[in-house]
């Protein structure tokens, strides 16, 4: 593996500090993570071209998957109103939730879970998505699903309230440049909202190759919480507010990485059932915590 530039402030990267095969869907391949030494982001190995992304997501991927059979569709349904009960009282969701209803842009929507929450609350969603499944299953659910990447897809300029980011800042090989191309697509006072992986927690360093988080190849960057507030800043952002919080799957997830090596449930009913059990377990994981949760935020302002 060559040793590249990291992509948040253009530091020469060092040698490979983590190699973990495709624990989730089991791409083929061989990746690893370099660690800046500049920002601290880690960086997944071999770089790869946009278009080459694609390859990395299978047709049952999860955020793509519309929902099949009235067990799954119950558990679903309960797992939504619950997850999106708790993102509408915690950052960064809380701040964007706290403004009057106006337009947004939810960059990779997926299936369009986050977008449909803020539409039933009176709000204007537009959806930015490669995954043409998933537009579909989005729009069905009153998002504007436009497929494609912010680098392909139209976005109105100073249109937008607020920008949603919720995990998919990671996903993409240029973090900095992605934000900057929906800065112009913002009104005067528009927000930026960020949800990643917290690479700077205790679980990244405690499991390493086994964090759930990581999910190579998927994940490109991999963002601490200085390199998260450099990202905003670079990208034209200011009054940046980071935190972190606890995800429910994350540690139970670990552990069974850890354990097994793979992935028992990546897709379909028995995902959703091993999900919806998860919050059982929060209690411990919150209490491992303490000292920062697995999960970063970030909420920005235009500057």
């Amino acid at each position: 593996m060559s040793r590249e530039a990291c992509p948040i402030c253009d530091t020469q990267l060092p040698a490979p500090a983590i190699r973990a095969p495709d624990r989730l869907h089991g791409t083929p391949g061989a990746f690893a993570v370099a660690v800046c030494d500049t920002c601290g982001a880690g960086v997944t190995l071999p770089l790869v071209q946009a278009h080459e992304l694609a390859s990395f997501y299978p047709a049952q991927y999860s955020p793509y998957e519309a929902v099949r059979g009235s067990a799954a569709a119950a558990i679903s349904t309960a797992i939504q109103f619950w997850q999106g009960l708790r993102t509408r009282q915690t950052p960064p969701m809380q701040a964007v939730a706290a403004l009057d209803p106006g337009q947004g842009v939810d960059v990779g929507c997926g299936r369009g879970d986050l977008a449909a929450m803020f539409v039933k609350r009176g709000w204007r969603m537009v959806g930015v998505e490669p995954a043409p499944q998933a537009c579909e299953v989005a729009r069905k659910r009153g998002v504007d699903a436009r497929e494609g990447v912010l680098a392909t897809v139209e976005l109105e300029p100073q249109a937008y309230d607020a920008a949603l980011f919720r995990q998919s800042l990671e996903h993409t090989i240029d973090p900095v440049g992605d934000l900057r191309l929906v800065h112009p697509a913002l009104a005067p006072d528009g927000i930026v909202a960020i949800s990643v992986p917290n690479f700077g927690c205790w679980q990244s360093r405690r499991f390493g190759a086994s964090w759930y988080h990581l999910d190579l190849p998927r994940h490109r960057t991999h963002f601490t919480a200085g390199a998260l507030d450099r990202t905003l800043r670079s990208a034209g952002f200011d009054d940046v507010q980071v935190t972190t919080s606890t995800s429910v799957e994350g540690l139970w997830a670990s552990l069974q990485y850890r354990v097994l090596g793979r992935c028992l449930f990546p897709s379909g009913l028995r995902l959703r059932v091993a999900v919806a059990l998860c919050p059982l377990g929060l209690p411990i994981a919150l209490g491992l915590n303490r000292s920062g949760g697995d999960l970063l935020h970030a909420v920005a302002r235009k500057a």
